[in-house]
């Protein structure tokens, strides 16, 4: 049964590992996690240069909407006034879309149509949800689709390469995916259009090249991409030092030129998924979702299926190896099994390749606790387990006429529920006993009889209805005959009188030989002990009030105060063990203990508790310390009772409504195939 309870919980920790990875509700969680561990900083690429609209230049040169198309047009012309020194890509992060002045929005066309192609502008999706199709024909709410897109003004447009801007934020509010490029509809025209990081590195490929590589995505057309440095890590120029000439124009030489936002006030900054500290601003988040691209580290999650089937498959070797395991080697080895899958996810990371984290460590950590609890509730149990086995031994090694007593009730109180269960496997029992139940009931019955520790060994141990009082007894009645002889010899009277006497003390030595060992007293035996019992010497009986008692005893060799005594065991089981802490795994074992003499119609001890109030365990309980007493080899006062003798009496007493007739047959059924044996 505990090897069922631990497959189930294994099935459950990797059921709910899968559902986990699959489903993702920690994604933000996780992504604290991966982030920090799939980014590493390779230092930013000297070959892209960003050239900031900073605080400095807008203090030069005011408001930037006043001279943003005079001071761009200013800019290229002059780093391509010496084409030799010339960029070999300039990408402007702005989104030009208005017309304002007509002699500045033309110049700012002709000095992009003099760098010969090499400018890419910025542009800007317009996103609106509207109800579409899929590919089964169900009607869905599209939230990404293309309403338009604000493309450079027309005259620009001609002389520059236009790519959109808009970031991918994540749902944790973290920029860390990008796409290539977007398909949309212009006057029922398919067509592609480029991400701004994208145009500008193919633009910068076409100039040097260098071959393409186009990352993988998803069914979305996302990847992810590592930063290479942290905020404010890529080289940045002021545009007015550029403009004035504190910084030559050979600097840019075949250089990747980004031109963009790089003050507070321009509300141009995000949340960049390598560096939580700080934000970045967009030109900057450009310059490395480009150097990404150059670089080849780029990712796509893997998928979640795939990745949730594996997961749920380590999890169960996981939970297999701690079933088999002790803790603190499953612990260490738990260790070094999450080391090891974030290793994993980092080269796989390094590979293009996103695993989460998260979960993993979520279920390693779960299976530490349950086998951390799990480990303490089996100490636990092997704790209560000897304290019960060490008092059960006291017990039965206290008097050699109960050495095996206490061991035997709790087996066969095991084999009854065995066999419980096994007709409840053919289905002819609706009962069935867990292993959880059965252990109550086993620790239960080597507790039984506790209370016998303090019972007096002259009652324990009482193998006759004198109780070893014999000798004394027949050493008075010598006594007696040898007065009766003095007094004859006297005088005092005559043989005939002394005949009597001596006949009487030698009927009453007879009679105690015949009626203390007798197993059970007859009328006809009760009445010639009665007889002798009135017997005297001189108005002196022979026999105490106290030998008469026990030499009147029917059936047995206890008096009505022994038997009370013995009995009251039973109620000091249940004063010991209440002041025992038994958790909640064995909380019923000290009931079904406090029961075992309790009987079915409410004439048993010490509560005398009916049927309704008894459960089946108490039932089984009391059937088999009925049985064992009846078979016992080492009873003083009786000898042991055959097999089908002892059944009969029990089957008589289930007749008369005592015990319960089920338990009865049950009993029978596992020990008769045992019968003859050394057991």
């Amino acid at each position: 049964m505990r090897r069922s309870f631990s497959i189930f919980i294994t099935i459950i920790f990797m059921i709910s590992s899968g559902m986990l990875v699959y489903f993702a509700p920690l994604y933000a969680a996780d992504q604290v996690i991966t982030d920090s561990l799939y980014t590493h900083f390779s230092g930013t690429d000297r070959r892209i240069v960003i050239i900031g609209i900073d605080e400095e230049t807008l203090n030069e040169y005011g408001n930037f909407s006043l001279w943003s198309r005079e001071k761009l047009s200013d800019l290229l012309e002059k780093l391509y006034e010496v084409q030799s020194d010339s960029p070999a890509v300039v990408g402007l992060d702005f989104i030009m879309t208005d017309l304002t002045d007509p002699d500045k929005d033309k110049r700012l066309a002709d000095a992009a149509k003099k760098a010969d192609g090499n400018i890419v502008v910025g542009s800007n999706i317009v996103y609106r949800g509207r109800v579409e199709k899929n590919s089964a024909g169900e009607m869905f709410y599209n939230t990404e689709h293309i309403y338009r897109i604000e493309m450079p003004y027309n005259e620009l447009r001609e002389a520059v390469i236009p790519g959109f801007t808009n970031k991918i934020i994540a749902s944790d509010g973290y920029i860390r995916y990008a796409v290539n490029s977007v398909t949309f509809t212009e006057d029922e025209t398919v067509m592609n259009h480029d991400s701004f990081a994208f145009a500008v590195y193919k633009l910068y490929c076409a100039k040097t090249g260098e071959k393409i590589r186009i990352p993988a995505t998803n069914s979305r057309g996302q990847f992810q991409f590592a930063y290479s440095g942290t905020t404010g890590e890529f080289s940045e120029l002021s545009l007015s030092a550029v403009l004035s000439g504190k910084v030559p124009t050979s600097a840019f030489r075949d250089a990747i030129v980004l031109v963009g936002a790089y003050a507070p006030g321009f509300q141009d900054a995000y949340q960049p998924a390598s560096d939580r500290g700080d934000s970045m601003y967009g030109v900057e988040i450009h310059a490395n979702l480009i150097q990404a691209y150059m670089q080849g580290k780029t990712m796509i999650v893997a998928n979640r299926l795939v990745i949730a089937v594996i997961t749920a498959l380590l999890v169960f070797g996981l939970m297999t190896a701690g079933r088999k395991a002790k803790l603190p080697k499953y612990a260490a080895g738990s260790a070094v099994f999450t080391v090891l899958y974030l290793i994993t996810g980092m080269i796989l990371a390094a590979n293009g390749i996103v695993i989460p984290c998260i979960y993993i460590i979520i279920m390693v950590l779960a299976s530490d606790i349950y086998f951390l609890f799990d480990n303490h509730q089996r100490e636990l149990k092997k704790q209560m387990w000897s304290f019960t086995e060490a008092m059960a031994a006291a017990i039965d090694e206290r008097t050699p006429y109960n050495a095996s007593h206490t061991r035997n009730v709790a087996k066969y109180c095991g084999m009854v529920a065995d066999h419980i269960n096994k007709l409840h496997r053919r289905g002819k029992e609706k009962e069935h006993f867990s292993e959880h139940r059965k252990e109550q009931l086993v620790m239960g019955a080597l507790l039984h009889d506790i209370g016998k520790i303090a019972v007096p060994l002259s009652v324990m141990n009482k193998a006759t209805r004198l109780g070893g009082r014999e000798d004394d007894i027949k050493k008075r009645l010598l006594t007696v005959r040898l007065r009766a002889e003095i007094m004859m010899l006297r005088g005092d009277h005559d043989e005939a009188w002394y005949e009597d006497i001596r006949n009487k003390t030698e009927h009453a030595e007879l009679m105690i030989d015949k009626a203390n060992a007798a197993g059970y007293l007859n009328d006809e035996l009760m009445e010639e002990v009665s007889v002798v019992l009135k017997y005297e010497f001189e108005g002196e009986p022979f026999f105490t009030d106290s030998e008469k008692e026990c030499l009147s005893i029917r059936k047995g060799t206890l008096t009505d105060s022994e038997r009370k005594v013995m009995e009251s065991h039973v109620s000091i089981t249940k004063n010991i063990l209440s002041k025992v802490y038994f958790n909640s795994y064995f909380r019923n074992s000290p009931v079904y203990a406090g029961q075992h003499h309790e009987n079915l119609d409410g004439s048993g001890y010490p509560d005398g508790i009916k049927a309704e109030e008894l459960s089946s365990e108490s039932r089984i309980m009391t059937v088999c310390d009925i049985c064992d007493a009846l078979l016992a080899t080492d009873r003083p006062y009786k000898k042991p009772l055959p097999f089908e003798k002892a059944f009969a009496i029990m089957r008589d007493m289930v007749g008369k409504g005592t015990i319960d007739g089920k338990y009865v047959e049950y009993l029978y059924e596992c020990l008769k195939p045992h019968e003859g044996s050394s057991e």
